[in-house]
């Protein structure tokens, strides 16, 4: 799952400077930049959760053929999914500050 998330963020690094000019563009005609910042997020979170959730989904439903060769394949499932959460979440935290510092403009002030 680390190589999921590892190669996700690679992927969306690498895109990243093809979307500067959408984000000068944005920045020209005034939109602010917690709205801009906000968008990064949700972008970056739609895929980071998409794949996740079908990595949760697939581990769910693959965990029915040990039925037959483990007591309870379930037991404390808990504990790998919460590891799994905590180490995408770092990720994406990591993602998104790198993406916003490659695609948002620096901010001049006029004085």
């Amino acid at each position: 799952m680390a190589m999921l998330a590892s190669c996700l963020m690679f992927k969306i690094l690498s895109g990243a400077a093809s979307d500067q000019r959408r984000y000068e563009m944005l920045n020209k005609i005034g939109t602010r930049p917690q709205i801009l910042r906000r968008s990064i997020m949700n972008e970056i979170l739609v895929l980071f959760a998409l794949p996740a959730l079908v990595g949760v989904v697939h581990v769910l439903f693959g965990l029915q053929m040990f039925k037959v060769m483990m007591i309870d394949p379930y037991n404390q499932l808990w504990l790998p999914f919460t590891i799994f959460f905590v180490l995408y979440m770092i990720y994406y935290v990591i993602t998104v500050l790198l993406y916003e510092h490659i695609v948002l403009p620096k901010l001049k002030i006029d004085k």
